[in-house]
């Protein structure tokens, strides 16, 4: 698991597959251990500091279509 694009590129490389934060946020809202409001605010708080979301994300919707996916 890592967020780092250099180590998931390495991975890829070697045939060794990667998981990212967002894969297991998305798993633990389909378990309903995380609601949609709330990772859609943790999405917002990380997008204000800077910081990676899901590839494609740009809106709520969009978000809401990532999440059902």
């Amino acid at each position: 698991m890592t967020d780092d694009n250099d180590a998931a590129r390495l991975a890829a490389r070697n045939n060794i597959h990667v998981v990212r934060t967002w894969h297991l946020l998305k798993i633990a809202a389909k378990a309903d251990w995380i609601d949609a409001d709330t990772l859609w605010g943790y999405l917002q708080t990380l997008r204000a500091r800077r910081r990676g979301g899901p590839s494609g994300v740009t809106d709520r919707p969009s978000f809401d279509k990532w999440l059902a996916s």
